[in-house]
């Protein structure tokens, strides 16, 4: 597989977490880690993604449309800013687009991180 990168959009198994509201199974996931970790890390920070849209508006829930995904991004999303997590790169089934950057969708989750983890800037 090719270098994974900060909002690639990839669909990883995130196990299973029953009679909980943690995101499980194989669903889309957007990269939120830095580059360098993505490199030379066998881990990845990353925020699933749910086609239950809406659901409870909460800051930390991020809109995304296959339009702000360059690749295949199957249908309208929630990303789930608040429940970003850990992943083994051995646990990617494959990447399937990118969120560039400079993308507003991009500067949503920044700012979302930020508040999920209570960083005063």
């Amino acid at each position: 597989m090719k270098q994974i990168i900060r909002g690639d959009v990839i669909y990883v198994d995130l196990g299973q977490h029953p009679k909980t509201s943690i995101q499980s199974g194989v669903r889309p996931c957007v990269v939120v880690s830095n580059n360098k970790n993505n490199k030379y890390s066998n881990t990845l920070s990353v925020c699933p993604c749910t086609s239950r849209v809406p659901k409870k508006k909460i800051i930390t829930h991020i809109l995304v449309t296959p339009k702000d995904v360059k690749g295949y991004f199957e249908e309208e999303s929630l990303l789930l800013v608040e429940q970003i997590t850990v992943v083994a790169k051995k646990k990617i089934i494959s990447k399937v687009g990118h969120i560039p950057e400079t993308s507003e969708v991009m500067k949503k989750v920044n700012d979302a991180i930020i508040k999920q983890l209570g960083v005063d800037m």
